[in-house]
């Protein structure tokens, strides 16, 4: 199954489709802004951000009951969710700080804990297969570059040049890193 936002009617909506059929399923159409969606790694959570009780928050949905758990509640934008690979915590970019930053908070809900000190701002982050680093967008030098956060050493390793790179994501075996950049007007993944 994939998750994903469309607006094909004017109007953001988390639709579920099964890749093997096609079939789809709107699974979150609520007033204001419906985004970011994130399976957990069993695949019976969903985590998104919504904005139907006002400003942008963290919930997550259990997909066979629809049944949604609030786990933030800030009057900052939370927005981009990722699950830690054993489903006990997510991340997520939250601008509480005056700009975004990572903040972590339990599957459970509870206070959300800010990870980066690092960088002007710091963003779409998300868990490397052993649950060992965060792969994110920072700000730290001019424009934005690919950054790797130890989550033991709480240290900001810079990998890219920037400065227009993003959506950065570790390979399967944790190894790699993929992301997209924009050089002379082309877009492209690297």
């Amino acid at each position: 199954y994939l998750a994903y936002v469309s607006f094909e009617d004017g109007r953001s909506k988390v639709v579920v489709q099964e890749v093997k059929t096609g079939k789809r399923e709107k699974v979150s159409e609520r007033s204001g802004n419906n985004s970011a969606p994130a399976w957990s790694p069993d695949g019976r959570r969903l985590a998104l951000a919504l904005s139907h009780e006002g400003n942008s928050e963290i919930y997550v949905m259990d997909i066979k009951t629809r049944r949604l758990q609030r786990l933030t509640n800030h009057s900052a934008i939370d927005t981009e969710p990722a699950w830690a690979p054993n489903g006990r915590s997510l991340v997520f970019t939250s601008d509480r700080g005056g700009r975004p930053q990572i903040y972590r908070v339990s599957a459970s809900g509870g206070k959300a804990v800010r990870l980066i000190f690092e960088g002007r701002e710091n963003s779409r982050a998300s868990f490397s297969p052993d649950g060992e680093n965060l792969v994110l967008v920072t700000n730290r030098r001019k424009g934005q570059q690919i950054g790797v956060f130890s989550l033991s050493d709480k240290s900001l390793r810079i990998l890219t040049d920037g400065p227009f790179d993003e959506s950065p994501t570790f390979a399967p075996n944790g190894s790699m890193v993929l992301y997209t950049t924009r050089r002379a007007g082309q877009e492209m993944i690297e």
